[in-house]
């Protein structure tokens, strides 16, 4: 069963934001919250924040765990998958049911303390595009970055 959480623009360069998010990956959640407290970066503290939303979902998915009315959900699925001749509704229902089967298929119910960082990546953004005067009235760019961090946690 995996979670994910991910935070859309952060204003600060993906290379940097790299740098810290290579160090949680593989970790065990918790532990990965730990070190992301003491490491002096400004990125960190983004990293910190989209991983304490992850475990957030994983805690709300974790208290509406029920699992006849997972199971109900995911008969409904089939019996409209198979209903249905829609392309795009079809992939829809494909990977909700995917999704439920895995609730279904969860040991660890996703507690927190068996969840681990199974990715973590930042990937490049919009680009805010400014310009300063150079030399002769020329204009010289300046490129304000962005970043995009997705983490993805896992119980298996």
């Amino acid at each position: 069963m995996e979670v994910q959480a991910i935070s859309r623009n952060v204003r600060m360069s993906a290379q940097k934001m790299r740098e810290v998010v290579r160090q949680i990956q593989g970790m065990n959640a918790l532990q990965a919250q730990a070190v992301l407290e003491v490491v002096p970066r400004k990125s960190a503290r983004f990293v910190a924040k989209t991983l304490s939303s992850a475990l957030a979902n994983a805690e709300h998915i974790r208290s509406e765990w029920n699992s006849t009315k997972i199971e109900q959900t995911v008969f409904d699925l089939q019996s409209k998958l198979t209903a249905t001749n829609d392309r795009k509704k079809r992939g829809k229902y494909r990977r909700e049911l995917a999704r439920y089967q895995g609730f279904l298929g969860s040991k660890n119910h996703l507690a927190s303390e068996k969840l681990w960082v199974k990715e973590a990546f930042a990937q490049t953004a919009t680009v805010l595009r400014r310009m300063t005067p150079k030399a002769r009235g020329s204009p010289g760019p300046i490129l304000k970055r962005n970043c995009h961090i997705k983490i993805v946690l896992s119980d298996k």
